[in-house]
C-alpha cells in the first residue's frame, strides 16, 4: 500500500528516484545490523556502554539524515520545464533588425 502511494501505478522511476529507495533501504539495513551485532550479540559488553551509545546515537544522526535525504528523493515528481510560449518566439523574430 505505501509503495503504491509513493510510486504510483504506470509511473517511470528516474534514476535519482530509484537511487532515494535504495538510500533509504541502505540506512535502515546498516542500522539494523549495527544494533543486533552491536548490542544482541554481546559485542558491546566487553568496550562498555560508555562508548557503544554515543556511537550508536551518532550513527543513528546520521543513517536518520541519509534515510531522510533518499524518502526526499524517492518521493519528489520529476518535474519537466515549461515550453516556451508561442508570443514569445514571434516577439522576439519582430525585433530582430531585418537584413
Amino acid at each position: 500500500m505505501l509503495a503504491r502511494r509513493v510510486f504510483e501505478v504506470g509511473d517511470t522511476l528516474g534514476a535519482s528516484r530509484i537511487l532515494g529507495a535504495l538510500l533509504c533501504v541502505a540506512t535502515v539495513v546498516v542500522i539494523v545490523f549495527h544494533v543486533y551485532y552491536g548490542y544482541f550479540t554481546g559485542a558491546a559488553v566487553g568496550m562498555g556502554l560508555s562508548f557503544a551509545l554515543p556511537v550508536t546515537i551518532g550513527l543513528l544522526v546520521v543513517c536518520g539524515l541519509g534515510f531522510w535525504l533518499g524518502w526526499i528523493m524517492a518521493t519528489t515528481r520529476e518535474v519537466s520545464p515549461p515550453a516556451p510560449a508561442k508570443s514569445e518566439e514571434k516577439e522576439s523574430e519582430q525585433s530582430a533588425p531585418e537584413k
